[in-house]
Parts: C-alpha cells; structure tokens; sequence
C-alpha cells in the first residue's frame, strides 16, 4: 500500500511526543502530529492521499465530542480513538461512528495494544476476504464490519459459488462462512477448503446463530481457524478478525523462514 502516514492528534505536548517517539522507534510510518481539530483537519486535507488512519484524542478544546474524529472517518482514514472515559453510551457512539478501535488514555504508558491495532489496521490494506452466506443482510453486515478494519471482501451466497470465487481470487487470505445454507453447509465448505488450501495460507472462520459446543467443534475439528456465534458484538468480531490474521501472518514468516534454510 501506498499510503504510510499516520496522524497523531493529541493536545497534551507531553502525551503526543511519547506517542510520537515510540511509534518512531518501533515502526516505518512517517508521522504527522496535530494539537487540535483545526491543525488535524487542515493535516487531513494537506495529505489525504498519504494517510492511512489516525490515532485521535476524543476530547480537544477545539472539539470536545470528537469532532477530530468524524474529519478524519468522513475522508475514509481509519480512526483508533483514545479516551479519557468510557461508558456504554461512548462505546455505542464509536461502534455507530465505525471507529476501528479505541483505547483508554489511562493505560497510555503501556503503548504496545495501540501501536498493534495501527499495525494491524495498515497489514489489513493487503488483505482480501470472502463472506459466504445465503443471506444479502447477513452478507452486508459482515462486509461493514470487515470494512471498518480495512479490509477489502467479496461476497458468495452458497458454497458453490464460494468455490468458484476462491478459484478465481487466489489472493484471498481469509473466509467468513455461515453454517446453514442451502446445498452446502459451511462446515462442508471448510472441508473442501482444507482439501486445497493449507490452514497457515488460508484462514476460515465460522459463523452461525446455532452456536452449541458441538457445532463449535465441528467446525474446528474440519479445519476452520475461528468460530463466532450470532450475534456477536463489532469489537468481538474485529478481535477474532485481526487474531487469526496476526496468526496467519506468523505462519507465513516461519514457512518463508523454513524454505530459505
């Protein structure tokens, strides 16, 4: 991906330079800083094409509902919040605005969560999934949520034809697939993925209402990586998501490592 900037947007000098700093040590990004919503917005517009999320204080004097935040998500950069407080009203407003994650400024000192979730959120720029369900909302609902991690994702409503999406996408790293559906089940799908594809090369989670331990198993047991029950809640499923990407992306450096000895 092009885009390597990211934008720091926190009013306290003293937090912004330790964000700055240990971003700076522990990954390539070029970093832009801002103090307020005004400084951040004309960032924004400065270098949109350049950024590819910001890690944005909640609260400014400028902004004191987020306002930053909104600049940012209306140009399409993903947004990681940071935030004095929490309650259940924020939490809804973060999942509504499509916030990709968001942290409490309480535990700043310890920045490793933060720069992991930046980390992640740049990997998923590369990342293609498939969704697999024969039903058009349930398929739409996954797609956003997949969306709001920057990953980009195609869609199948049965089986069948998640077999021949497959065929024609090589490039797909990880599927989403729905247990009951009509003339394929999704664990029948997930044998038939494992009998071409590798389980280090390309990651299967289960979804499905019906979520008893057994079918849970099952699942796991044919060679799915994850299993999730609906409903599930957004951050739930972003964390599932980006674990088994994260163990997908392990994988495949020691494979590289193996083949290179």
């Amino acid at each position: 991906m092009d885009r390597k900037s990211l934008l720091i947007v926190e009013d306290s000098p003293v937090q912004s330079k330790i964000i700055r700093q240990r971003f700076e040590s522990l990954t390539p990004f070029s970093l832009l800083a801002a103090q307020s919503k005004a400084e951040a917005e004309a960032l924004v517009l400065a270098h949109e094409k350049e950024l590819f999320a910001a890690v944005v204080d909640l609260n400014l004097p400028d902004a004191p509902h987020g306002e930053a935040v909104d600049i940012c998500l209306s140009r399409n950069i993903a947004c990681i919040v940071l935030a004095a407080s929490f309650d259940e009203a924020l939490r809804a407003s973060f999942i509504d605005r499509r916030v990709a994650d968001y942290f409490l400024k309480g535990s700043i000192d310890d920045l490793e969560p933060l720069i992991a979730a930046v980390e992640r959120i740049y990997a998923n720029h590369s990342v293609k999934a498939l969704v697999v369900d024969d039903s058009p909302t349930q398929r739409a609902v996954v797609k956003r949520l997949l969306a709001v991690q920057r990953i980009a994702s195609l869609e199948a409503g049965d089986g069948n034809a998640a077999l021949g999406v497959l065929a024609a996408n090589p490039d797909i790293r990880l599927v989403i697939t729905d247990f009951n559906m009509p003339g394929m089940d999704g664990i029948e799908l997930v044998k038939e993925i494992r009998s071409k594809h590798s389980i280090h090369r390309l990651a299967v989670i289960g979804l499905s209402s019906a979520g008893s331990g057994a079918l849970t198993a099952k699942f796991l047991k044919n060679g799915a990586n994850d299993f999730l029950t609906k409903p599930f809640e957004p951050e739930e499923f972003y964390w599932r998501v980006n674990q088994t990407l994260n163990i997908l992306d392990v994988m495949e450096e020691l494979g590289a490592l193996r083949g290179r000895r």
